[in-house]
């Protein structure tokens, strides 16, 4: 309940339904690392400057095989006809992205990080998520039995017995 309360908080408080956001790829290095944590923040796109950190959708992306949020820079900032176009480039990447961003694709802009939080996020996403689950949990259920099949008796100590009872 506690977790719950805390993440309607964060979604108040940074005005963002996702207001944290694991990090996905290598992209962003050396800044943010695969399994970092980083908290985002609604913006007014008109507000950013280049060098901001951002967060849009992929599903702008044409390859993008869905609504995957990508941490980039903008590196590039192009009022054209009033409209804003942002360029955007991954730290990590050799070149800008391929296509300009536009007010709309923004959703949020960085405000913090938490190095390696973010694995269990990941560790948790499809195709990983339900069987890293399954084998969490078989692993703890054998662990347990483990332990209790073997662990150190008193000397002298006989094992507990369970007596049957009979009703009627």
């Amino acid at each position: 309940m506690v977790v719950w309360g805390t993440g309607i908080g964060l979604q108040f408080y940074l005005q963002t339904p996702t207001p944290l956001l694991a990090v996905e790829s290598g992209s962003m290095e050396p800044v943010f690392y695969r399994g970092d944590l980083v908290i985002v923040r609604a913006v007014d796109p008109t507000t950013l400057v280049v060098g901001d950190i951002v967060i849009y959708n992929s599903s702008s992306i044409p390859w993008s095989s869905g609504d995957v949020p990508i941490v980039h820079r903008i590196i590039e900032i192009q009022d054209v006809g009033g409209e804003l176009r942002f360029i955007t480039k991954g730290d990590n990447n050799h070149g800008p992205d391929d296509e300009y961003r536009t007010a709309d694709d923004i959703l949020a802009k960085v405000i913090g990080s938490v190095k390696y939080l973010g694995f269990v996020t990941l560790i948790l996403l499809p195709p990983t998520g339900l069987p890293s689950i399954i084998i969490l949990i078989a692993t703890f259920l054998v662990a347990s039995l483990l332990c209790d099949n073997f662990a150190p008796r008193k000397k002298n100590e006989e094992p507990e017995t369970i007596e049957p009872t009979v009703q009627g």
